[in-house]
């Protein structure tokens, strides 16, 4: 199996995980399942991290939001306001990297 076809197959993993229709306001994320759901692709190995970035402005929501500050214990807590995670470019914001032992 070639490289590129396991990162193709853990972004529609992904893409699929976070498709909009499946998450409610204020669903926190949970990254332990992700970790799981990826190392169960054929192809992986193991999965080394998982990083959750807020991208704001430009084609994005003018309001950043502090990710980091907002993760415990591997998950990512929304905000007291009501609000949903949205990854909203898929294609382009879901981004991972293939890696040899």
């Amino acid at each position: 199996m070639y490289l590129l076809d396991v990162l193709l197959k853990c972004t529609n993993e992904l893409k699929s995980y976070f498709n909009i229709s499946r998450w409610s306001i204020n669903q926190p994320i949970n990254l332990s399942p992700l970790y799981t759901m990826l190392d169960k692709v054929k192809g992986v190995q193991t999965v080394k991290s998982i990083a959750v970035e807020n991208k704001a402005g430009g084609n994005y929501s003018q309001y950043a939001y502090d990710v980091k500050g907002a993760t415990k214990d591997n998950v990512v807590y929304p905000s007291f306001d009501p609000c949903c995670f949205e990854v909203k470019y898929p294609d382009i914001d879901i981004e991972g990297r293939v890696t040899t032992l």
